[in-house]
């Protein structure tokens, strides 16, 4: 009796520590169920972000990306030019520029004015355009633009660069037009020796057609927003926080408003930064504008998504959750307690037999927990030493990418950097000798690019088929040249810490049906296993790997190492689980094993070997792996 009721008090105790993990698993898989979905619902609202954010970027570059090139006809067009046949007086003269700044700005939409003012900053042409219509600005209207900030930098310009100025709202008057007119102004000079003015060629743009596309593609869940160097809102979703520097408002900046997200944007080109459960993308547009911008023209585009998107977002997660945990632990502790009932009427059971059935069923019952450990443990070892292997042919296949991606990424950044080089020099004037150079050395860059990455295709193409050879288990026609050929590019990494050369010789055009993965596992178990144990750390060494054919529709395939050799103690018993003369440094005693079973029980060959003292120019250890030529045929 006492001892029932010692066996009941303990399946209470194990009862309640098998509920207990039941909770604990349960709450694990719950807890990470709602990490995935939020996860999840986060990464969607990023990419919509990042659709919404390429679109704005697309927009500013269709919009803006031809200022430049506008600036540079007007300037260069020969209407504008002094020549020595033009003997026009100065009405005759303005009339003919009025005209053809009227029909050069009619030619695209986003041109707000075209002005052409004197040193003095007076306004000697200006032509505005709305709505499809030139207007002509008459005489007695023309303002002196002599303290505006865009005509002191554009005049203080050399003459052969482009002023562009940060954008703003468009002034008349001193006052602000109504309503905002968004405006980025682009001036170059002129000079009386080449122009029919000296002074400053200006072209204001319009940019509230573009504002008000970039309103519209927000969503909720991604509110599209813009603001310049200094953290000022140029695009709101609240409005009466934009243009905060043109009213000198100090206090309408991002940087007042969230200064932990401003550091953000301030330190990184792109990113993404969740606060107060909102998620923010953001994205430098400095170089869209293909400007040579200056810090007051960069602008950071950015999208926020609405507060309550994500908080329903955790808390959809949070329910579903409870929700799993729920489920999980009421079905693991029915289970648990129906166990538990079992076990207790076996217990009941149990007790009334004889003390010598007693004694053999708890014999029994540890011999078997004692193999299943040590099938366990075994089943454990051989997954390790897969991984191992399969960490190997990782960093071998990024060791082996790394020289021809880095050649590569050189020879495009050459030819980049020789690329701006020549449009540099087409702007300023481009001999035939500075083409010629600069062509040169673009093509033989892209030479050089494509060469390093034909080379690292072939090696991809080494690793892809390494890699599905070791996945499937089918019989496949191969050549053991392929197979020998892929695992030394995989292995080279970890010959190259060493010393040990090898050599290879196989008969030419080997073909055979057998499993390419399987025969590839045995021949780098092998090499490892020589590696490893026939050679000191840094002690030069020889592998040598052969294969032929036999007469018998056989082949032979022959590793061999002029190391140290097998010590004799354990020649008898090198095939068997858990036997290594390494133990240790770590060796388990499975590798030799393994090579077995793979050659016996999925080749269906035979594996025997040699080891002793030889020769010099002799191998010492030699493994002679025997298989079908054609694995088919043995079945």
């Amino acid at each position: 009796m006492d001892l029932s009721l010692e066996h009941l008090l303990q399946l209470k105790r194990q009862s309640v520590l098998k509920h207990i993990a039941v909770c604990i698993v349960s709450a694990i898989i719950a807890w990470l169920a709602y990490s995935l979905q939020y996860q999840n619902k986060v990464d969607e609202l990023k990419t919509l972000h990042d659709q919404k954010l390429i679109t704005s970027s697309v927009l500013f570059s269709r919009e803006l990306g031809s200022i430049r090139d506008f600036l540079l006809l007007i300037k260069n067009s020969p209407a504008l030019a002094k020549t020595p046949s033009k003997k026009q007086d100065e009405v005759n003269q303005t009339t003919q520029i009025s005209t053809f700044f009227q029909q050069f700005g009619k030619s695209t939409t986003n041109i707000a004015q075209i002005r052409w003012i004197e040193n003095s900053g007076q306004e000697l042409i200006r032509v505005n355009f709305k709505d499809g219509l030139a207007t002509v600005t008459p005489k007695d209207e023309l303002q002196n633009k002599q303290a505006r900030y865009y005509f002191q930098q554009g005049i203080a310009s050399d003459l052969s660069s482009i002023y562009f100025s940060p954008i703003d709202l468009n002034v008349e008057h001193g006052e602000v037009v109504l309503p905002f007119e968004p405006t980025l102004r682009a001036t170059m000079r002129t000079t009386a020796a080449t122009h029919l003015i000296e002074g400053l060629l200006v072209i204001n743009f319009r940019l509230d057609s573009l504002f008000t596309t970039l309103k519209n593609i927000s969503v909720d869940k991604a509110n599209i927003q813009l603001v310049n160097a200094q953290g000022y809102w140029l695009l709101n979703q609240q409005a009466e926080k934009e243009w905060g520097f043109v009213f000198d408002k100090p206090q309408l900046t991002l940087a007042e408003e969230s200064p932990v997200l401003w550091n953000d944007i301030t330190q990184n080109k792109t990113g993404d930064f969740i606060a107060e459960n909102i998620l923010t993308s953001f994205a430098h547009l400095d170089y869209l504008l293909g400007l040579d911008t200056s810090n007051d023209n960069k602008l950071i585009i950015y999208a926020s998504s609405a507060p309550a998107f994500l908080s329903a977002v955790k808390l959809n997660a949070m329910l579903f959750s409870l929700l799993l945990f729920s489920a999980l632990a009421s079905v693991g502790l029915v289970f648990n307690w129906r166990a538990a009932s079992y076990q207790s009427e076996l217990i009941s059971l149990s007790i009334k037999l004889r003390a010598e059935q007693q004694e053999l069923t708890q014999a029994n019952k540890s011999l078997q927990q004692n193999i299943e450990r040590q099938q366990i443990l075994q089943d454990e070892l051989v997954e390790s030493n897969k991984l191992s292997a399969l960490g190997l042919m990782v960093a071998g296949v990024a060791h082996e990418l790394n020289t021809p991606l880095g050649g590569a990424l050189i020879s495009v950044t050459n030819a980049e950097h020789a690329n701006e080089k020549l449009k540099k020099a087409m702007l300023e004037g481009i001999t035939k000798t500075q083409f010629n150079t600069s062509i040169g050395v673009i093509t033989d860059s892209l030479h050089l690019a494509s060469i390093n990455l034909d080379k690292a295709v072939e090696q991809v193409k080494h690793f892809k088929r390494l890699a599905i050879d070791r996945v499937s288990a089918d019989c496949i026609a191969c050549t053991i040249d392929d197979i020998v050929s892929d695992l030394l590019i995989s292995l080279r990494p970890t010959l190259k810490k060493t010393h040990i050369e090898i050599k290879v010789s196989i008969e030419e055009n080997m073909k055979l049906k057998s499993r390419p993965g399987t025969i590839s596992q045995v021949i780098e178990n092998l090499i490892m296993n020589c590696i490893n144990h026939a050679f000191s750390p840094q002690e030069p060494g020889i592998i040598e790997i052969k294969a032929y054919t036999t007469s018998e529709n056989k082949i032979e395939i022959v590793v061999a190492d002029n190391g140290r050799g097998i010590p004799q103690a354990l020649q008898s018993k090198i095939f068997e689980p858990f036997v290594t003369s390494a133990r240790s440094s770590g060796n388990i005693g499975l590798g030799l094993h393994m090579v077995n079973q793979w050659v016996t029980k999925l080749l269906l060959g035979q594996l025997r070997f040699s080891s002793g003292k030889r020769a010099q120019d002799l191998m010492t250890t030699e493994f002679v792996i025997i298989i079908p030529q054609d694995i088919s045929s043995v079945r």
